[in-house]
């Protein structure tokens, strides 16, 4: 007979009992979610979007590999396992797409945080993180910004006339004359090397995005630029757990992220008594002062040094005990002088005697035709440098090498081809940050349940609140929650 038939079956009963959404729902209590938004709902007024429901929504957009907040509501009315996930049955309107991107906005990022956190928690309570060793990478994730619609920065009041003039309300331009000449210089070289390519050159330090202020113009060698943020992550070398993941912006090195990478991981695995020991990273992240810095930590570190670095110099022998160099005719080069030279790095400077080189019978070999003197530079962090290249030079370094490409790597191209982070359809960095904390729970969820035996086990928790949200302490278990003061 045709015609409309209520179902009258509940819709649990109707999801495979293999299925994600069902499995979560059996095994993760989201009442965690409640205490975390407590200070920014009102008891009073208009009732708003459950928040158990409203995380759920976004773990579901993640794992269904959604950007649009439109296409997740979409799919989640025809979709019986996301409705058995949310609690609502066949006849129940689910909330509105404005509802939820509403709730977002107004939510603050330590809450997304702070979920993560209780996340991380599970995976350390399965036994899935060890914590001795991470390993940190980034990409390059696009925003929800054009290039075509970049408009020039304003000038500083006081600074000279310039050739591009941004409107009033435009960002100003922070960098020196001496990078903008640079710059101009650089870009004409490359109009002068194409002048028939169309398009226009931009840059960060004179164009900005109305739109999105903090996407940044990055690119990579061989890739078209684009407009986007860095995803910063850190994941434990034991089951490739993300331990930290940070929006970060594209128009600086990742060397300048790494410190605070490393604290964030640690700061959040210490409440669970585990101790971060070793870091491995790529050669994007060396710095002499990351080197220093991790070893006054009492971390150790395999990270590469990058190719303009030169443990040696040809015809010199560097006496670390004297702090000296000698030449291979037996001459002495002395410390003078730390100084800063014109793309602002520190480096320290060593001369011989005007008058040893004056006899040297290979002086114009050796210092040229001008100079006086023989002049040696190098970082202050050599020391630093050297012990690094030892330790990436031994067995355990060469095996760190292929643990990093074997860990983050895969890690971050699930995050990106299979839990929606190809795209970031938020603006502004706390929107991207947002989007990134709540594809990281999903992953390590899926994690988690892979790990989670049929019939878990309750156990509690503790955690602290980070940030304005340390108004108490949650008390977090499989079966129940109590908020305690």
């Amino acid at each position: 007979m045709l015609g409309f038939h209520p179902v009258v079956t509940s819709l649990v009963k109707l999801v495979p009992a293999h299925h994600v959404y069902l499995r979560l729902l059996q095994r993760i209590d989201f009442g965690f979610v409640r205490p975390l938004v407590a200070p920014f709902y009102s008891a009073i007024g208009r009732p708003s979007l459950d928040p158990v429901v409203f995380v759920k929504l976004l773990l579901a957009q993640h794992l269904e590999n959604i950007t649009s907040d439109r296409k997740l509501v979409e799919l989640a009315g025809l979709h019986v396992g996301i409705r058995a996930f949310l609690g609502y049955e066949l006849g129940q309107s689910l909330p509105s797409h404005s509802t939820v991107c509403r709730t977002r906005q107004r939510l603050p990022v330590a809450v997304f945080e702070a979920c993560f956190t209780h996340v991380v928690g599970l995976c350390v309570q399965q036994g899935l993180v060890s914590g001795h060793t991470q390993v940190i990478d980034s990409a390059y994730i696009k925003a929800n910004a054009s290039l075509s619609r970049l408009q020039p920065k304003r000038f500083a009041e006081g600074a000279e006339a310039p050739t591009i003039i941004g409107p009033t309300t435009a960002p100003a331009i922070t960098a020196s004359a001496d990078r903008l000449l640079h710059l101009q210089r650089f870009q004409t070289a490359i109009r002068k090397a194409g002048p028939t390519k169309p398009g226009r050159l931009v840059s960060n330090l004179t164009h900005y995005s109305p739109s999105d202020p903090d996407a940044r113009v990055a690119f990579k060698t061989g890739k078209a630029r684009i407009l986007a943020y860095t995803a910063s992550v850190s994941v434990d070398a034991a089951r490739h757990v993300i331990t930290h993941i940070h929006a970060d912006l594209a128009d600086w090195r990742d060397s300048r992220y790494l410190l605070a990478i490393v604290d964030a991981t640690q700061q959040r695995l210490t409440p669970f008594g585990i101790r971060v020991s070793l870091i491995v990273a790529d050669a994007g992240y060396c710095s002499g002062e990351n080197y220093e810095q991790l070893e006054a930590r009492g971390l150790t570190g395999y990270i590469p040094a990058h190719g303009m670095y030169k443990t040696e110099r040809a015809g010199f022998i560097y006496d670390a005990d004297n702090d000296s160099y000698t030449c291979s005719q037996g001459k002495l080069l002395t410390f003078h002088k730390v100084f800063v030279d014109s793309e602002g790095h520190a480096k320290k400077r060593y001369m011989a005697k005007a008058a040893d080189c004056k006899s040297c019978p290979i002086r114009e070999q050796c210092k040229g035709k001008k100079a006086k003197e023989k002049r040696l530079h190098h970082t202050p962090h050599k020391a630093h440098y050297d012990r690094m290249l030892a330790r990436l030079a031994s067995q355990v370094g060469k095996r760190m090498r292929r643990l990093r490409s074997a860990t983050v790597e895969p890690v971050l191209g699930s995050l990106i081809t299979y839990y929606g982070l190809r795209h970031i359809s938020k603006k502004r960095q706390p929107g991207a940050a947002k989007v990134m904390y709540l594809a990281a729970m999903a992953y390590n969820l899926k994690k988690y349940l892979r790990a989670a035996p049929e019939q878990s086990t309750s156990s509690i928790i503790a955690l602290s609140l980070p940030g304005h949200l340390s108004w108490g302490l949650v008390l977090f278990c499989n079966s129940h929650m109590r908020y305690v003061k």
